[in-house]
């Protein structure tokens, strides 16, 4: 509740109350004290009903035509109309024309501060431009343009105030850290038919969806003892991002060992390798088949292709947001943490690789499968879906298991992120005859360092490789040699 709406209430109650007792001291001025204290009193009492009612408005993605003006008084113009009343009431109390005469001068100045305010309003347009995405953690610019379509009189000291708040599936989320954020740029002058535009920059740290506006244009040029403005609805929407971090080289180690140690066997597209490689001048004993002749026309040099033999793994991923009922802020940070990973490796997936397929299914709030072949469009289509996710009950997840066991062939490598702590409650939910190939990484930080580092930033210590690791390394290198000479 605003509390000068709720001052203002009990002053219109008050001047009704004392309207009377001062009439009767007024003499000949009975009649005109009268009208005017009661007068004031219906003033301060509707000026406090609407000042309430703008306060339950400001939720609504709507303005309402009742909330749309706005009159304030910033704490000097509150301290100078306190004056200004006690000047009165002595006036007529100690029928003194001297204060009757101060509290006339006094009133001049408040009553063509509100005016010029509100001819400076006048015929002004805002708008907001905004991007439609951005990344967690990345500043973002947002330009508002203030257009003055007077003819005559400039603009002077317009300070618009924009209203951001994030929003879920279910509707508008409370106030928090980044909701009910009202970031302000001021224009000192905008001259007559011209238009400026300011910027002001946000840093968002958490993904989802966030709605931008009202906007609300103000000003208190040129005395600043009345602030009037008006507010205009200029929504807007943007989606913000999952951080993307940096996998670590043991996750592409261990991505290329097991590319390595797979035996292919599938159906060449072309009659000698896989995937186009290069150019390169010809040679003794290249087959005339390899030839180019489009480039070796041009070229005035006969030019061979090579091709090189894909070793492209696919990918399943299961993402398991499980988070209780009342989630604490560390059940938030492991859903956070999930996400940022998934996209992670998703993204980096499609950026290293060509016409394989992956798999993403969600398993929180509720259950989302996403199929991808190309990256094209597939990036931005994961981001926002990723960006959307809440964490749940994740009921889906054991037939997300069993569907993407279907899936499965040698050329497949599945992952599941999990945000649960407990590993009988993640046995429960796997089917006996699910994934026998089943990678299993918890949201974690401690066991998510050795596989990535979030927020995009390089680790700050780097992991030694031990003995061990070696020794391990030299094994798997020796193995997928054998491997592929069998094959």
């Amino acid at each position: 509740m605003p509390l000068l709406g709720i001052l203002s209430l009990f002053a219109g109650a008050g001047m009704f109350y004392t309207t009377e007792q001062l009439a009767r001291r007024a003499g000949e001025w009975t009649l005109y004290v009268s009208v005017i204290g009661r007068l004031i009193g219906i003033v301060l009492i509707l000026w406090g009903i609407r000042l309430i009612a703008s306060r339950f408005a400001k939720a609504g993605s709507k303005v309402g035509r009742l909330n749309r003006d706005r009159v304030m008084l910033p704490r000097e113009g509150m301290m100078y109309l306190l004056i200004m009343i006690v000047a009165f009431v002595a006036s007529l109390i100690g029928r003194s024309n001297m204060l009757m005469l101060v509290f006339s001068i006094m009133a001049g100045p408040f009553i063509v501060n509100g005016w010029v305010t509100f001819s400076l309003l006048r015929r002004n347009r805002v708008k907001r431009t905004l991007p439609q995405r951005a990344m967690c953690g990345e500043t973002v610019s947002v330009e508002v343009t203030l257009r003055n379509r007077k003819l005559w009189f400039s603009s002077w000291l317009m300070m618009v105030r924009d209203r951001v708040g994030r929003t879920s599936d279910g509707g508008f989320l409370g106030p928090s850290t980044e909701t009910g954020l009202e970031p302000t740029v001021l224009f000192a002058s905008v001259k007559p038919g011209a238009e400026r535009t300011a910027c002001y920059q946000l840093r968002l740290n958490r993904r989802g969806r966030y709605r931008f506006g009202p906007l609300e244009v103000s000003t208190r040029f040129p005395l600043g003892l009345v602030e009037r403005g008006f507010v205009v609805d200029e929504p807007g929407e943007m989606l913000v991002y999952p951080q993307i971090g940096i996998l670590s080289s043991r996750w592409h180690r261990d991505s290329q060992l097991a590319a390595e140690m797979v035996e292919r066997q599938q159906t060449r597209k072309g009659m000698f390798e896989d995937d186009f490689h290069h150019l390169r001048s010809f040679r003794s004993g290249d087959s005339p088949r390899e030839v180019h002749w489009r480039t070796s026309a041009r070229m005035n040099e006969l030019m061979v292709q090579e091709f090189h033999q894909s070793r492209d793994q696919g990918l399943i991923v299961l993402l398991d947001l499980w988070q209780p009922a009342r989630p604490s802020a560390s059940d938030i940070e492991r859903v956070e943490l999930a996400v940022s990973f998934t996209a992670t490796i998703c993204v980096e997936h499609l950026r290293q690789t060509r016409g394989v397929e992956q798999l993403l299914t969600i398993c929180g709030q509720k259950s989302t499968s996403l199929r991808y072949t190309t990256v094209g469009q597939a990036v931005e289509s994961l981001l926002d879906t990723l960006s959307l996710v809440e964490g749940g009950s994740a009921d889906g997840l054991a037939k997300a298991i069993t569907d993407a066991s279907l899936s499965m062939n040698s050329l497949m490598r599945c992952v599941l992120v999990t945000t649960r702590q407990e590993q009988i409650d993640l046995a429960s939910h796997i089917p006996e005859d699910g994934l026998p190939n089943l990678e299993i990484i918890h949201a974690d930080h401690d066991e998510l360092a050795e596989w990535f580092t979030p927020g995009g930033a390089a680790p700050n210590v780097h992991r030694q490789e031990t003995p061990e690791d070696s020794t391990r390394l030299q094994k798997d290198e020796v193995a997928a040699n054998e491997e592929v000479a069998s094959a």
